[in-house]
């Protein structure tokens, strides 16, 4: 197998493909394997433990993304900009009482939460980022529509997301059809059957009928603010998810037909033939005048009437004897031709039997197929599809209520709004963690592995930053020169970075000498 490797092995941070991969981005989506070349700009980084989607080195505790060998004060002065651009944010903020700098710092952040760990993705990165972006379309389309807007917006969504999971779901089961018959093919023992690429599709019929009947549902009992009852959609669906029943079920009885024509015995008893019958020969007593001639009138008459009567004997019995082998041979051919039909008539019925039970065998096996492959590539499209859709949604349905609690946080401060904002910011980091996850493809164990990992490594570095731009930027509010004040979050982080200082404090005193 080729490896591609990076143009720059010893560059820190970076990842090859064991193969090129040359199916569609939608069926490499949750598929990419990239494997870790480098890791961290340390000389003694070891890239084996390394994941691709690790923020941070496993062995330093370093940032992957955007690390170089040596500093640079380009990338100083950039960092800066960021902390000083995040301060500006909260300060502006604060200022306008408008929550909306907050929420476009939180739009940035769950695109970089997205980003960073999928950057030796390329296909999941750019659904991942392009679905948050999408997201926060529809969200401004619903903020500047009403009650009728929702409901039309809702069901468009929802129609989407439905007919992206059926897509996506078909493509993966042909894909998976396709490649069961082509290792077939590489096996001469195993014959290719037509059936094979016939499972995707009766799988994909199969897909439609709890789809049709989810949308049906959620059309009828769904949130009315959100979605539109449309009593003739429901109707249609509900076609729908019987004709796609009925299409797999009929997909499947053809398939079968087909697949179980060669593989059904055509031999069976057959009664026997009756042989055809011997020729009757019937011949007459010779009594006609033996010895010599007579020498009288009388005897000679009497010769003469013997000779007709033997000939007419003769002619008589041949006569009957034609006509009873004429109905023997009738006869003899009526029941030929009857054991005959009866033979065909019993082969063909044997045979048919035997075909429908083949092809009923055949689709039973193949509906089975089907359902299998159905029932594991329906989770993964699930987990590829309808889990990102959902976590999404739901982190850019909670920012808006997370910037107006950290805006009132800043002007008025007080706990209960500080748990709040906090609350919301873990809600949407673990959201924002789920999307990224999902687009990954890897076990959730080891995602879930690599998020802690991150957020621990993350979490001191965003508690420095805290306390330093709170004193900053409310230092001056406090004196009465503006309006965020050094409120709980300040002063708790503040308390905290002090006690860990103490208690991790160098010990001065000498060592005893042993």
């Amino acid at each position: 197998m080729s490896v591609t490797r990076p143009n720059e092995p010893h560059a820190p941070d970076r990842a090859y493909a064991r193969a090129r991969d040359r199916r569609a981005w939608y069926l490499r989506l949750a598929e990419e394997q990239p494997i870790m070349a480098t890791g961290c700009p340390e000389s003694d980084c070891d890239p084996g433990p390394v994941h691709a989607h690790d923020v941070y080195c496993r062995s330093h505790d370093r940032l992957l993304p955007f690390s170089t060998s040596a500093p640079s004060r380009t990338r100083w002065f950039v960092i800066n900009l960021l902390r000083a651009a995040v301060c500006g944010t909260f300060t502006l903020c604060a200022q306008t009482s408008s929550p909306l700098p907050v929420t476009l710092l939180a739009v940035v952040t769950g695109a970089v939460v997205l980003g960073l760990p999928l950057r030796h993705y390329p296909v999941g990165r750019a659904a991942a980022v392009g679905l948050w972006a999408l997201t926060w379309v529809v969200y401004a389309l619903a903020a500047l529509t009403g009650t009728h807007g929702h409901r039309i917006i809702g069901t468009v969504v929802l129609a989407a997301v439905t007919l992206a999971w059926l897509g996506w779901t078909g493509a993966k089961v042909m894909e998976r059809a396709d490649d069961g018959r082509s290792r077939r093919a590489r096996r001469p023992q195993v014959p290719d059957r037509s059936a094979g690429r016939a499972a995707g599709v009766i799988a994909s019929g199969l897909a439609a009928v709890p789809a049709a009947l989810v949308l049906s549902l959620l059309l009828a009992r769904g949130p009315s603010d959100w979605l539109l009852r449309l009593p003739a959609v429901r109707g249609w669906l509900l076609v729908a998810a019987a004709g796609g029943l009925a299409g797999a079920l009929l997909t499947a009885l053809l398939a079968g037909a087909v697949d179980g024509w060669g593989l059904v015995a055509l031999r069976t008893r057959q009664l026997r033939v009756p042989g055809r019958p011997a020729v009757l020969r019937w011949k007459a007593v010779d009594r006609r005048w033996h010895g010599s001639p007579p020498r009288t009138f009388g005897g000679r008459v009497q010769a003469l009437v013997l000779e007709l009567r033997h000939q007419s004997v003769t002619a008589a019995l041949r006569c009957a004897a034609f006509a009873v082998n004429i109905l023997r041979l009738t006869g003899h051919h009526a029941a030929q031709a009857a054991v005959r039909l009866a033979n065909l008539v019993f082969r063909q019925t044997v045979v048919l039997l035997r075909r429908a039970r083949t092809a009923l065998l055949c689709a039973g096996q193949l509906l089975g197929r089907a359902a299998r492959m159905l029932a594991t590539t329906a989770p993964h499209g699930g987990r590829v599809i309808l889990l990102p859709t959902a976590a999404l949604a739901l982190a850019a349905c909670l920012v808006p209520p997370l910037a107006w609690q950290i805006t009132v946080y800043l002007t008025r401060g007080g706990p209960v709004r500080l748990g709040l904002a906090l609350l919301g910011a873990l809600a949407c980091m673990l959201l924002w963690t789920a999307g990224w996850a999902a687009f990954t493809g890897e076990p959730f164990a080891r995602t879930r592995d690599s998020a802690l990992h991150s957020a621990s490594n993350t979490l001191p570095r965003l508690v420095l930053l805290t306390t330093v731009g709170g004193w900053v930027l409310g230092l001056p509010g406090t004196f009465g020169h503006g309006r965020i004040h050094v409120g709980w979050l300040t002063l708790t982080l503040t308390a905290l970075i002090l006690v860990f200082l103490v208690r991790t404090r160098p010990d001065r005193k000498p060592a005893s000498d042993a």
